[in-house]
């Protein structure tokens, strides 16, 4: 398959000097899969249209396989690109869309049809070869662009928000069958989406976006334990991380405090707010909310911190509630077991040893 390198790409959108992309840094290896992610407006599709060929890069260098693609026309780049909408020809059958790149390269007939035929089976899509688009469902659709892109046999496959169009249910099935097809092609894929749960569970490794410029590159478990700032730590994460501004203490070890609350914070991060010079100073707390628990379930365990806190709503999802709390005039969010029932004021305890501290001004992480 194929390695992909970008260094120091950028984007500009004329008239108005619109800055879409920004010191874009990244090598993807071969048969890596790596997700794009972020906000609508990040940059992240602009991105993927760069090594497709069908955006013009404005600054920098992008490699696919250590040979400059900066002016190589995208039918040369030997890439293959599902779209968001499938962009399918709804007067050919399936079988003449997921031929149709193959018959414009000239390929024997006898080839052809084996590869059709063969990615049509992996797809599952045998069946309605001889359909045309309009007949299928969102999902079969899906499928065909995928086999379409497959049967080319490229050294990459671009995907710009494939399942954007489907139900959640559909959403969730074709996800794993992407992921099942990346592993049993062994291809390298490039794959965009402003789904964090896409990202978390499809990617080797996560490019988080924001504006334009790359907030962090890491692992799944990576991004989620240890994001790199605020904008990470929001927006990995359903529901997202609570955030509440403290003031640290050195009072027999470093405290975090608001209101009332005062959380004894472990050594290491200790360690760095002193060195850091943050003693006195307000830092922003963030805790997400499977790591606020019960009182009643953990009593008597070092690295917990005990409060008070106001249940304002509960929020069923099935085998899991979200609770709604206020406390000391902040308002967070807490997971917990759907089978226990909450009202008014109840004890919860905060795992100190799960907590994240960022910089107040800078944003970045402690």
């Amino acid at each position: 398959m194929a390695k992909l390198t970008f260094n120091n790409i950028s984007k500009i959108y004329q008239p108005h000097n619109v800055m879409a992309v920004r010191d874009f840094n990244l090598e993807i290896n071969d048969k890596e899969f790596v997700v794009l992610v972020g906000p609508s407006g990040c940059g992240k599709s602009t991105t993927i249209r760069m090594i497709a060929g069908l955006e013009e890069i404005t600054g920098g260098q992008l490699y696919i396989d250590n040979v400059l693609v900066n002016d190589i026309a995208p039918k040369d780049r030997d890439i293959a690109m599902v779209f968001q909408n499938y962009a399918l020809y709804p007067h050919m059958t399936v079988y003449e869309n997921m031929s149709i790149g193959l018959i414009l390269r000239r390929l024997p007939k006898s080839e052809i049809d084996q590869r059709v035929r063969e990615a049509a089976k992996i797809l599952g899509i045998e069946a309605v070869l001889n359909r045309r688009p309009m007949a299928l469902s969102g999902g079969q659709r899906q499928r065909v662009a995928l086999g379409r892109a497959m049967v080319r046999e490229p050294k990459v496959f671009l995907m710009d928000e494939p399942l954007s169009n489907l139900d959640a249910k559909l959403r969730v099935q074709t996800r794993s069958e992407i992921v099942k097809l990346h592993k049993r092609l062994q291809t390298t894929v490039v794959y965009v989406t402003h789904d964090q749960t896409e990202a978390m569970t499809m990617g080797d490794r996560i490019v988080v976006m924001k504006e334009g410029i790359i907030q962090q590159i890491a692992t799944p478990r990576e991004i989620y334990e240890s994001p790199a700032n605020l904008f990470v730590a929001g927006f990995i994460g359903s529901p997202q991380m609570n955030f509440i501004d403290v003031v640290i203490k050195n009072d027999d070890g470093c405290q975090a405090i608001f209101g009332d609350i005062k959380i004894s914070l472990p050594e290491e991060k200790s360690k760095k707010l002193k060195e850091g010079g943050y003693i006195g100073k307000t830092v922003i707390l963030g805790i997400r909310p499977e790591d606020v628990y019960e009182a009643y379930k953990f009593t008597g365990q070092a690295n917990h911190c005990k409060f008070e806190a106001q249940v304002d709503l509960v929020e069923m999802v099935g085998a899991e509630s979200f609770l709604y709390l206020k406390i000391a005039e902040n308002k967070i969010i807490i997971r917990v077991n759907s089978k226990d029932n909450y009202y008014g004021n109840t004890e919860f305890l905060f795992d100190a040893s799960r907590i994240h501290l960022f910089d107040n001004e800078s944003r970045n992480a402690i």
